[in-house]
């Protein structure tokens, strides 16, 4: 979809699919959110808010501010959580960039087994790789939910 933006904007054409403001920064760390702790949620196409499924529930956030998606259906596009594996491939996938064969080695023992992310963590604070850590897999999370949107035929604005 990006492809097609860049040539329409060079060609001076109007850019396909709906446009809603989406925090892709909100959107992605509720795509990747923990399953034990929601199943996914909402977006809201008129203003772009990312909601929680807890959002929809009057007895978690009371009955004047539940989200009523079948009230508008057509307002609202439904997620699910994705959990933990993405986040994990992109451990793997800086690990694979590193050039230093002995710290590519640690990083990926580091993301072996139960406890992986906080080994993965310690690790590259320890090595002071925390920086290029957290742009890279910041930059991967929001193309996920960019992605993710483009699917459903929407731009972000």
């Amino acid at each position: 979809m990006l492809a097609e933006d860049l040539l329409a904007c060079l060609r001076g054409e109007p850019l396909a699919g709906r446009v809603v403001p989406v925090d892709l920064e909100m959107l992605g760390t509720a795509l990747e959110g923990d399953l034990g702790m929601s199943t996914g949620g909402y977006v809201d196409l008129r203003t772009g808010q990312v909601y929680d499924d807890s959002s929809t529930d009057p007895m978690m956030v009371g009955e004047d501010a539940a989200v009523d998606v079948e009230k508008e259906p057509d307002r609202w596009l439904r997620f699910d959580r994705t959990g933990s594996r993405d986040g994990w491939r992109d451990m793997a996938a800086f690990a694979e960039r590193c050039h230093d064969a002995a710290l590519r080695e640690g990083l990926e023992r580091a993301i072996e087994g139960r406890g992986a992310f906080g080994r993965f963590r310690d690790l590259v604070h320890r090595e002071s790789l925390a920086e290029q850590w957290y742009i890279f897999a910041a930059d991967r999370q929001l193309g996920r939910a960019r992605e993710f949107l483009a699917g459903e035929g929407i731009r972000v604005g």
